[in-house]
Order: C-alpha cells, then structure tokens, then sequence
C-alpha cells in the first residue's frame, strides 16, 4: 500500500494575494515555510499537548475545504523519523479538540486530551499502523479513500471510548492525519504532483515571470510543473481528481 500524505491550500489564500503562489513555489523548491497555525490550531495545540507547530498532512485523502491547490507527497525512507516522535492519529486532532469529532461518550478536555494521547501512534509506526487500521476497519482501502465511514463493531473489545462513526460526524472524524516536525517536512517528505485548475495554473505561471526568481530557478520550476502538475479543466472538482487518481493507482498497485 503506497501510503501518500496530502496537503491542499484552503480558498482563503485567495484573498491574500499572491500568497499561494509563493507557497507553491516554497513546495516546489523544497522550502516550505515555517508554518503559521491559526488560532484554532494553536488552542488545539496547547489542549492536546502538540508540540513544535508541526505541519498537518492527511493520509491518501483530501477535503473540499482544502481544494485551492493539491499537493500529493510521498516519504523519503532515507531519511529516518525521530524515533520517540509521535504524530499520527486516525482522526483530525483539532476537530477532537474543537468538538466537531462528536465521541460516544461525550468528552471533556481532559477526556479529550486522554483520548488523544491514546490514539496518537510514533511517526515510525505511522504506517503499519495505518494499515492494519484499514484491514481491520474497511473492506477495501478504496473505502476509506472515498471518506465512507469504518465499518461498526470493529474497535478494540471493551474500548471506553468511541469516536462516532456516522452523524453528526463528517469524513475528519476517520481521516488519518500525519503531523511532521517543520524541520523534517523537506527532507522526509517528497513533492510527487500539484493538482490545481487551467486558470490557477495560468496565474501561477503569470506570477512567476514577475517573481524574482532567478533565470535558471525559473526554467527548473517551470520543468517540474511541466512533469508534476495535474492541470484541470475549470469547474472540475481538484479533490475528486486526487482522489479518482488515487483510487486508480492504489487499483492497479
């Protein structure tokens, strides 16, 4: 199982100008910024005990919030996890906090920090444990992809603690989130493809003749995206195409 890490820009960077042209650049480069967490996230933070303002990717799946431009990454094996790190759960750490994860029973902060810690796995056994989860919990990864909910009945016997796997939950509530220190992210994490629309893909382009970028930096990035990018018609749906893809390479592997 090819267990890709997905990160999309949200439509809000439209309207901070040419912001997301520069983090797509960063991407590309392999120079992603210092991440700047939204108050949410920082309160999420300092609740579950989430240390070093981490970057937050999603396993194999990517959400309509999230869908100004797909990033599809894969992972260096190269270059090793710290080996106590934790920072893998099977559900957003902040819709937890935030109370969108609805619980059977209903948690406090400090059942939510609990419950948190219980189900946050070391970042080098990220990925049998994610396997074994959708072995246990789905009938097929193409499930999981597709943001079905995993199957009832299949958490640990006497589990105290439940998430609840239906309304008023949404897909987050089972999506698996990766969270990778800012110091690793270049260096463990590979840039595979940008998924973004024609227009989007045209205004970048615009962007980065005018950026200060360098003849030869220029000419690189501009190779990279004729090769990485998947450039969508206008109207179609950037997340449905990463999943679609997704759902026919993990077909054929």
């Amino acid at each position: 199982m090819n267990n890709l890490l997905i990160r999309g820009l949200r439509q809000r960077h439209v309207h901070s100008g040419d912001d997301w042209c520069e983090l797509v650049t960063r991407a590309i480069q392999g120079k992603w910024p210092a991440p700047t967490p939204s108050k949410e996230t920082r309160e999420a933070e300092n609740e579950l005990g989430i240390d070093g303002a981490p970057y937050y990717f999603y396993v194999l799946r990517a959400g309509g919030e999230f869908s100004l431009v797909v990033f599809v990454l894969s992972e260096n094996e190269k270059v090793g996890w710290p080996s106590d790190a934790k920072g893998a759960t099977p559900f957003d750490s902040g819709d937890l906090w935030h109370k969108e994860n609805a619980t059977s029973p209903k948690l406090d902060g400090s059942g939510k920090r609990a419950f948190f810690q219980d189900h946050d796995r070391l970042l080098t056994d990220w990925q049998s444990a994610f396997e074994d989860y959708i072995r246990t919990h789905y009938e097929t990864v193409s499930s999981y992809l597709g943001g079905d909910a995993p199957s009832p009945g299949t958490e640990p016997p006497n589990s105290p603690v439940t998430i609840i796997k239906g309304s008023p939950n949404g897909t987050w509530a089972w999506t698996w989130e990766v969270r990778v220190p800012y110091d690793l992210v270049a260096r463990r994490l590979v840039l595979q493809q940008v998924y973004m629309t024609k227009t989007r893909f045209e205004t970048y382009i615009d962007w980065l003749r005018r950026s200060p970028l360098t003849n030869d930096e220029f000419s690189w990035i501009k190779q990279w995206m004729d090769t990485h990018v998947v450039m969508l018609r206008d109207g179609e749906s950037v997340v449905q195409a990463v999943s679609d893809r997704l759902a026919l390479e993990l077909t054929n592997d």
